[in-house]
């Protein structure tokens, strides 16, 4: 975890980082501890709002963007949205402080998370890939599969003022 442990004002999360990272648990783990948390799961919107896109780095953006519209609607409403997406993009990540909402990629070593995702084994235009996760200067939390993420994740949580 970074130096950011102090006290701050969050109105939301979003966690971004490979299939099988650890995105969905760490929302999931979270939403338990925040109050009017707001779950936008990337897969649900893919499954639910985004039919028409691919997996292209355009149809991405377009993604990303969708997710951040739904967030937005979610503080509007009193809620505290928890996003997560496998890609960030820079201008992104400028939206989301604008907003107060903190981004956090999730490292996980490639081995565990081609482990668990198949998607890993000869499939075209995943990230991870041979499509690369952009480097921003974000938090990064990294699990290794132990209690150790748990602790980082509620050593975060405590520190949030949302």
């Amino acid at each position: 975890m970074s130096e950011n442990t102090i006290l701050e004002k969050v109105n939301g999360l979003w966690f971004y980082g490979l299939a099988g990272s650890g995105k969905t648990y760490a929302s999931e783990f979270l939403s338990q501890r925040i109050a009017r948390a707001f779950l936008i799961d990337g897969d649900a919107v893919r499954n639910n709002v985004s039919v028409d896109l691919g997996y292209s780095e355009d149809d991405r953006k377009i993604q990303i963007s969708r997710i951040l519209g739904i967030g937005r609607i979610a503080l509007r409403n009193g809620m505290f949205p928890i996003m997560s997406s496998v890609t960030m993009t820079n201008d992104l990540l400028k939206s989301c402080q604008k907003l107060s909402i903190s981004v956090i990629r999730i490292n996980r070593p490639f081995e565990q998370v081609k482990a668990l995702r198949a998607l890993y084994d000869g499939q075209k235009n995943v990230v991870g890939v041979d499509m690369s996760l952009q480097e921003l200067d974000t938090l990064t939390f990294v699990n290794d599969g132990t209690e150790n993420f748990n602790r980082e994740l509620m050593g975060y949580a405590k520190g949030i003022t949302a």
